[in-house]
């Protein structure tokens, strides 16, 4: 089981055909996620946030706005993610059919790429049970199309008992309508909305600045004379203080008095 106390990012299919205004199939107003998508990056990588990132693989796009279009071959570079969204530190799984996860959690790679069989990401055993065992302040989800992807890891990890944030302005939808079915749907669940914007000031932690009062004085009779003239109590080890110093002055002082001499 990975635990993970901070915020984690669920990033789900942010590749070049579906966020370049020159890919095969791309989301919706594209142009407008590059630079949100950025700012959410650089906070990921300023405070090293855990990164679980997918790929769609040689995928036929579904609806009729899809045209039974291709999209994400490998081969191509469609398939590559946006460069904002790679890490230096990542690391590819297997796409093969087991569950098996790096021990080391992510200590080592701050990123994991996985490739989907499908737009349904549950169908990928091994992140199925990475999003159902690990513990999770709470999942950031960002990437497209949110009428497919999105919706099913909203609605997947809320049945999983996860907790759910989604940045609004990093996803993005093939059709504007099931797109607008798909958001209507996901904000009746319980589930915290954010912007790129708002992550700083809602997951890090600002320390108070610390302050340091002034040393009191000791008067010459054992007292804590503080700013502005007022005395307070002498404690023990003024008091101790304050004797040596009486004793030092009182070895100095002459004789007073008579002595009769025998």
């Amino acid at each position: 089981m990975i635990t993970i106390h901070g915020p984690a990012l669920l990033d789900l299919n942010t590749q070049r055909d579906l966020l370049s205004p020159d890919g095969i199939y791309p989301v919706y107003q594209a142009e407008k996620l590059v630079e949100p998508m950025k700012r959410l990056f650089q906070w990921v990588h300023r405070h090293r946030v855990p990164v679980v990132s997918t790929r769609l693989r040689e995928l036929t796009a579904p609806g009729q706005r899809g045209m039974n279009r291709v999209v994400c071959r490998p081969e191509t570079t469609g398939f590559q993610k946006v460069s904002a969204t790679q890490l230096r530190k990542r690391q590819e799984m297997p796409r093969d059919c087991g569950t098996s996860l790096p021990v080391e959690g992510f200590r080592v790679m701050q990123q994991w790429i996985f490739d989907l069989p499908s737009l349904n990401l549950f169908e990928c055993p091994r992140l199925d049970r990475l999003l159902s065992e690990s513990e999770v302040g709470v999942w950031l989800i960002v990437g497209s199309p949110l009428e497919w992807t999105i919706r099913t890891a909203v609605l997947g990890l809320l049945q999983r008992r996860q907790k759910v944030a989604v940045v609004r302005d990093c996803i993005g939808q093939w059709d504007p309508y099931e797109g607008d079915m798909a958001l209507r749907q996901i904000e009746s669940k319980n589930i915290e909305w954010l912007t790129s914007g708002q992550l700083e000031e809602r997951f890090t932690v600002k320390r108070a600045p610390r302050l340091v009062s002034p040393l009191p004085r000791v008067g010459t009779h054992g007292h804590n004379i503080l700013p502005g003239g007022a005395s307070l109590p002498p404690t023990s080890t003024n008091k101790v203080e304050a004797g040596r110093g009486v004793a030092k002055s009182g070895r100095n002082k002459p004789a007073s008095g008579r002595f009769r001499m025998g």
